[in-house]
């Protein structure tokens, strides 16, 4: 038997689809959701983009102080040399007073970062400073030069500090010159552990007759459980008037080629 064909009259009998009800805990569910999209987008931008574009900040902050550093070594007094022809220069005494640059080519050939005077976190170490102890001995000298810097957030300048190798090395410029460091050891301590300050670091009661350049930072990551020291020993002086030294001529190179702004090369 052939069946009746279906007119659009019947489809009047039929029952309206039921809609999704929209509830409470529906609502605050999506709400939730899109909170945790926003807070994880704020998040990967405060802790990790905003390094970056810090980062790159301070390669510009970083060609400025070079100049004027360049232009205050004309008109600056002589530095007092030591008994072996090392020049050295008191480190200010006012926080936050930038006085040199921080060049480490094991972390990026133009990575630089400006080094001022003390360790205060907010003046000095939330501006993206490479802080300095202002009892350490200064840049050069005999002594324990010690500083310090945030390894995560504010740019994050020693976010690499486990990851040095025997031999790195690290480039200070300063009015007078530039002062190289080269990595020999790091070690991880509790936070109360301040014998790494001393003269010779652990050994306060020694003579200070190496040349060490200390550097701390928190360990581990987003964490202030424990504190990474390297130790680095001088190895060498340039005077301004020689030039940089030719490790670090690439960094001065591209500053050039940019007019002293951001590059956007590889600092990070």
């Amino acid at each position: 038997m052939a069946r009746r064909p279906r007119h659009a009259s019947d489809n009047r009998h039929r029952a309206p689809k039921r809609r999704s009800r929209v509830t409470v805990s529906s609502v605050l569910g999506e709400l939730f959701l899109t909170l945790g999209v926003l807070l994880i987008g704020f998040i990967g931008w405060k802790f990790y983009l905003n390094d970056y574009f810090i980062g790159r900040e301070e390669i510009t902050n970083s060609a400025e102080l070079s100049q004027q550093l360049e232009k205050q070594h004309a008109t600056i007094a002589p530095a007092d040399f030591d008994e072996d022809g090392v020049p050295v220069r008191a480190i200010p005494k006012e926080e936050a007073t930038p006085y040199g640059i921080m060049y480490v080519p094991a972390w990026g050939e133009d990575f630089s970062r400006r080094i001022a005077s003390g360790i205060d976190r907010d003046l000095t170490l939330d501006s993206a400073f490479v802080g300095t102890y202002l009892d350490s001995a200064p840049p050069g000298g005999k002594g324990n030069y010690t500083l310090a810097a945030h390894r995560n957030t504010y740019g994050g300048a020693f976010r690499d500090l486990d990851r040095l190798m025997l031999g790195d090395k690290v480039y200070l410029e300063t009015v007078d010159g530039w002062y190289t460091y080269e990595f020999r050891s790091g070690e991880y301590v509790v936070p109360t552990a301040v014998d790494v300050l001393a003269g010779v670091p652990h050994h306060p009661d020694l003579p200070k007759n190496e040349r060490v350049l200390t550097m701390i930072t928190c360990n581990p990551s987003w964490s202030m459980e424990e504190r990474i020291i390297s130790y680095f020993t001088l190895v060498d002086f340039t005077p301004r008037e020689d030039g940089p030294p030719a490790e670090i001529k690439y960094a001065y190179e591209l500053r050039e080629q940019s007019g002293g702004k951001d590059h956007g090369g590889n600092a990070d």
